[in-house]
Protein backbone atom coordinates (compact mmCIF):
# COMPACT_ATOMS: atom_id res chain seq x y z
CA UNK A 1 0.00 0.00 0.00
CA UNK A 2 1.53 3.32 -1.00
CA UNK A 3 1.13 6.83 1.35
CA UNK A 4 1.34 9.81 -0.23
CA UNK A 5 1.27 12.70 1.72
CA UNK A 6 1.02 16.27 0.33
CA UNK A 7 2.24 18.82 1.86
CA UNK A 8 1.70 22.42 1.11
CA UNK A 9 4.75 24.81 0.96
CA UNK A 10 3.96 28.35 3.32
CA UNK A 11 3.33 30.39 -0.05
CA UNK A 12 0.07 28.61 -0.52
CA UNK A 13 -0.90 29.49 3.04
CA UNK A 14 0.30 33.26 2.38
CA UNK A 15 -1.40 33.15 -0.78
CA UNK A 16 -4.97 31.88 1.15
CA UNK A 17 -4.70 34.62 3.60
CA UNK A 18 -3.88 37.35 1.10
CA UNK A 19 -7.03 36.62 -0.60
CA UNK A 20 -8.96 36.74 2.42
CA UNK A 21 -7.57 40.17 3.63
CA UNK A 22 -8.40 41.69 -0.04
CA UNK A 23 -12.29 40.19 0.37
CA UNK A 24 -12.62 41.95 3.67
CA UNK A 25 -10.89 44.81 2.56
CA UNK A 26 -13.48 44.61 -0.61
CA UNK A 27 -16.80 44.32 1.88
CA UNK A 28 -15.37 47.02 3.65
CA UNK A 29 -15.41 49.39 1.13
CA UNK A 30 -18.50 47.99 -0.02
CA UNK A 31 -20.20 48.88 3.09
CA UNK A 32 -18.59 52.70 3.49
CA UNK A 33 -19.95 53.33 -0.49
CA UNK A 34 -23.32 51.46 -0.03
CA UNK A 35 -26.28 53.53 0.10
CA UNK A 36 -28.39 54.61 2.93
CA UNK A 37 -31.30 52.14 3.90
CA UNK A 38 -34.60 53.08 2.74
CA UNK A 39 -36.41 51.35 5.83
CA UNK A 40 -38.13 55.01 6.65
CA UNK A 41 -38.16 56.05 10.98
CA UNK A 42 -41.98 56.85 10.54
CA UNK A 43 -44.06 58.54 13.67
CA UNK A 44 -47.23 57.99 13.90
CA UNK A 45 -49.81 60.48 14.89
CA UNK A 46 -53.47 60.63 15.82
CA UNK A 47 -55.76 61.36 12.64
CA UNK A 48 -55.84 64.85 11.72
CA UNK A 49 -58.92 66.87 9.68
CA UNK A 50 -58.80 67.99 5.98
CA UNK A 51 -58.08 71.39 7.08
CA UNK A 52 -54.76 70.48 9.92
CA UNK A 53 -53.76 68.54 6.51
CA UNK A 54 -53.61 71.21 4.05
CA UNK A 55 -52.40 73.53 7.02
CA UNK A 56 -49.53 70.95 7.47
CA UNK A 57 -48.71 70.21 3.43
CA UNK A 58 -49.05 74.62 3.06
CA UNK A 59 -45.98 74.70 5.66
CA UNK A 60 -43.83 71.68 3.50
CA UNK A 61 -44.43 73.23 0.28
CA UNK A 62 -43.16 77.16 1.64
CA UNK A 63 -40.36 74.81 3.27
CA UNK A 64 -39.60 73.37 0.02
CA UNK A 65 -39.62 77.08 -1.56
CA UNK A 66 -37.94 78.55 0.22
CA UNK A 67 -35.14 76.47 0.09
CA UNK A 68 -35.63 75.45 -3.91
CA UNK A 69 -32.10 76.46 -4.30
CA UNK A 70 -30.50 74.10 -1.83
CA UNK A 71 -32.06 71.01 -3.48
CA UNK A 72 -35.22 70.77 -1.84
CA UNK A 73 -38.24 70.34 -3.76
CA UNK A 74 -42.03 69.43 -2.92
CA UNK A 75 -44.07 66.75 -4.40
CA UNK A 76 -47.60 65.45 -4.26
CA UNK A 77 -47.94 61.89 -3.59
CA UNK A 78 -49.86 58.82 -5.09
CA UNK A 79 -53.15 60.83 -3.27
CA UNK A 80 -52.05 64.29 -3.63
CA UNK A 81 -54.80 64.52 -0.86
CA UNK A 82 -53.26 62.08 1.66
CA UNK A 83 -49.81 62.28 1.19
CA UNK A 84 -46.81 64.53 -0.09
CA UNK A 85 -43.23 64.62 0.41
CA UNK A 86 -40.02 66.59 0.30
CA UNK A 87 -36.92 65.50 -1.71
CA UNK A 88 -33.60 66.45 -1.38
CA UNK A 89 -31.95 66.22 -5.00
CA UNK A 90 -34.51 63.33 -5.97
CA UNK A 91 -33.95 61.44 -2.79
CA UNK A 92 -36.65 61.38 -0.33
CA UNK A 93 -36.01 63.29 2.64
CA UNK A 94 -39.86 63.16 4.04
CA UNK A 95 -42.98 61.42 3.56
CA UNK A 96 -46.46 62.04 4.78
CA UNK A 97 -49.24 60.26 4.49
CA UNK A 98 -52.99 60.76 5.92
CA UNK A 99 -54.58 56.96 6.28
CA UNK A 100 -58.03 56.91 8.06
CA UNK A 101 -57.04 57.14 11.62
CA UNK A 102 -53.54 57.93 11.62
CA UNK A 103 -51.27 60.20 9.77
CA UNK A 104 -47.61 59.12 9.71
CA UNK A 105 -44.57 60.96 9.14
CA UNK A 106 -41.85 59.08 7.88
CA UNK A 107 -38.02 60.51 7.95
CA UNK A 108 -35.37 57.94 5.98
CA UNK A 109 -32.69 56.70 8.08
CA UNK A 110 -29.62 59.26 7.47
CA UNK A 111 -32.41 62.22 6.27
CA UNK A 112 -30.72 64.28 8.80
CA UNK A 113 -27.09 63.54 7.11
CA UNK A 114 -28.64 64.35 3.64
CA UNK A 115 -30.64 67.24 4.44
CA UNK A 116 -29.71 68.69 8.05
CA UNK A 117 -32.73 71.33 7.56
CA UNK A 118 -35.25 68.63 6.99
CA UNK A 119 -35.70 68.50 11.20
CA UNK A 120 -36.89 72.12 11.73
CA UNK A 121 -39.75 71.16 8.91
CA UNK A 122 -40.58 68.22 10.85
CA UNK A 123 -40.45 69.76 14.21
CA UNK A 124 -43.03 72.44 12.40
CA UNK A 125 -45.45 69.66 11.39
CA UNK A 126 -45.32 67.86 14.85
CA UNK A 127 -46.23 70.54 16.73
CA UNK A 128 -49.93 70.54 16.50
CA UNK A 129 -50.31 66.85 16.13
CA UNK A 130 -51.09 64.31 19.49
CA UNK A 131 -48.28 61.48 18.97
CA UNK A 132 -49.51 58.08 19.65
CA UNK A 133 -47.56 55.92 22.16
CA UNK A 134 -44.52 53.16 21.57
CA UNK A 135 -47.75 50.43 22.19
CA UNK A 136 -50.54 52.04 19.80
CA UNK A 137 -47.83 52.67 17.09
CA UNK A 138 -46.75 49.02 17.22
CA UNK A 139 -50.88 47.83 17.18
CA UNK A 140 -51.67 49.63 14.13
CA UNK A 141 -48.43 48.17 12.40
CA UNK A 142 -46.07 50.81 12.12
CA UNK A 143 -42.86 49.73 12.49
CA UNK A 144 -39.36 51.13 13.66
CA UNK A 145 -35.66 50.86 12.17
CA UNK A 146 -34.23 47.44 12.83
CA UNK A 147 -30.91 47.22 14.52
CA UNK A 148 -29.18 46.20 11.42
CA UNK A 149 -30.61 49.07 9.30
CA UNK A 150 -29.54 51.92 11.59
CA UNK A 151 -25.75 49.98 12.17
CA UNK A 152 -26.07 49.77 8.59
CA UNK A 153 -26.40 53.45 8.15
CA UNK A 154 -23.38 54.21 11.06
CA UNK A 155 -20.76 52.09 8.90
CA UNK A 156 -22.35 53.76 5.66
CA UNK A 157 -20.75 57.25 6.58
CA UNK A 158 -21.63 60.55 5.71
CA UNK A 159 -23.22 61.50 2.16
CA UNK A 160 -21.49 63.68 -0.38
CA UNK A 161 -21.07 67.53 -0.25
CA UNK A 162 -22.79 67.78 -3.91
CA UNK A 163 -25.59 65.21 -2.67
CA UNK A 164 -26.75 67.19 0.55
CA UNK A 165 -29.32 69.57 1.27
CA UNK A 166 -28.69 72.91 3.29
Amino acid sequence: MKCTLVVRPPQIKVHHGMMWVLFLALVIAALIHWPEPEEPEILAYRGVSDEMFSTLRRHALRFAEARARDGFEFLDGPNAAASFQIQCRGVPALYVERQQSLLLISLPLGAGRRAPAIFYLQATLQWPLQPLSYLEQFLAGVQEPTVQDRLLLMVAGGVPEDERCE
